[in-house]
């Protein structure tokens, strides 16, 4: 059994001196008396590792002066310096910890990579608000009548790492539909190193788009919009057992189209074998076989799995303050947590899934186990059939 807390051996994670350099470059402590930064962190972190979402819990859970909480330097907190720090304190502070957070997974991890090049799948996700509540945070109307809806919220912009699951690029935005856009986000905040793979919807369909991605070595694999007009230069042979209907070598012949894009393009045609849905992949990668073209698409849904484990088993649904500032805080220690579990799965080389070692890490957050221990693989097990019985006759 570990002399500390499961709660103690993830914050360690994140050295002390460090956190303080952050906080001092961006005057995180300035002119405040009692409840600091490294406090906020800890309360940030452990409201997401418990699930606790409640100022009120997490006060009661600070409070105690020979708490686990205070051997780690974390002073008591109460409501209201807790809600001040949240809509005070620099989110700055923050990103910077969840880069140190994913330096540490990607070195876990290690430089595997399962087609010798790497690849991200770019996406985004919405995260609600209420708009009463968080004007600031306006998103779009329904429509122009008078039964019209109005949503605020936030989108989480992220491009994931296929080897390990890590969401390698992050921007966290507000802001009217327009100007949140998938497309316009990634092309002003997500600059991919050359070599790389990005796999994408159609929300980012654009053609200079490709341009730009395919000027800068940076491949990409999405699916073709219906209304996109072509001429095909040349047809390859497809092995229809896997689905495959056409392969062919494309040159965008739309007035809207052509010309933005300079050179040809490929086009795979595939129906699914276990949906019999026709998709149609555009790519410029030519040297990759067709089937593969058509996998790397199908992992995208990996991202959406990436969110469905923030929504459903991290608190980004219900928030411990109103303002810009505490939801914008309250995602990254959703993601920071995220990346340091990451972390620890691959440190025990465990195959456990993140579900499961969120519910094991919030159970037994304030008790004494190692936690690499009890999270590694369990032993297989054979199981022997009983000795048969011999039936009696009659």
């Amino acid at each position: 059994m570990a002399n500390i807390s499961v709660f103690s051996q993830i914050i360690k994670l994140i050295p002390r001196s460090q956190f303080e350099e952050a906080v001092a470059k961006h005057n995180g402590d300035k002119r405040v008396r009692s409840l600091n930064c490294w406090t906020w962190f800890g309360s940030l972190i452990f409201s997401q590792l418990s699930g606790h979402d409640s100022i009120r819990a997490l006060e009661r859970v600070f409070e105690a002066s020979n708490s686990e909480t205070s051997r780690l330097g974390f002073n008591s907190i109460c409501r209201s310096t807790l809600s001040d720090a949240n809509a005070a304190r620099p989110v700055e502070v923050l990103e910077e910890i969840f880069s140190h957070s994913l330096k540490l997974a990607t070195r876990a991890r290690g430089h595997r990579l399962d087609f010798g090049f790497p690849v991200y799948l770019l996406d985004s996700t919405f995260i609600e608000l209420c708009l009463s509540f968080c004007p600031w945070a306006f998103f779009r109307t329904t429509s122009k009548t008078t039964n019209s809806t109005k949503y605020a919220g936030v989108k989480l912009h992220t491009a994931i790492d296929l080897t390990g699951h890590l969401p390698e690029f992050v921007v966290i935005k507000e802001g009217q539909e327009k100007d949140n856009r998938d497309l316009k986000v990634a092309r002003d905040h997500f600059n991919f190193q050359p070599g790389s793979l990005v796999v994408f919807d159609r929300g980012y369909w654009s053609a200079d788009y490709f341009n730009e991605l395919n000027h800068a070595n940076v491949s990409f694999v999405s699916r073709m919009r219906s209304n996109v007009r072509f001429c095909v230069e040349k047809s390859s042979e497809v092995d229809r057992t896997q689905g495959l209907i056409c392969d062919q070598h494309i040159y965008l012949s739309g007035s809207k189209t052509k010309g933005l894009y300079g050179g040809k393009l490929r086009r795979i045609s595939y129906r699914d074998p276990e949906t019999n849905k026709k998709l149609v992949f555009i790519t410029n990668r030519f040297d990759l076989p067709a089937k593969t073209i058509c996998d790397l698409y199908k992992a995208r849904w990996q991202v959406e799995l990436f969110f469905k484990t923030l929504k459903q088993n991290l608190k980004i649904k219900k928030f411990l303050g109103l303002s810009r500032n505490a939801v914008i805080a309250q995602i990254y220690a959703a993601l920071i947590c995220y990346v340091l579990l990451m972390y620890l799965k691959l440190t025990a080389r465990s195959n456990i899934s993140m579900p499961e070692l969120m519910a094991v890490v919030g159970t037994l957050l304030l008790l004494k186990f190692n936690i690499i221990e009890l999270i590694q693989n369990k032993p297989i097990t054979t199981r022997h059939p009983p000795p048969q019985q011999l039936s009696l006759i009659f």
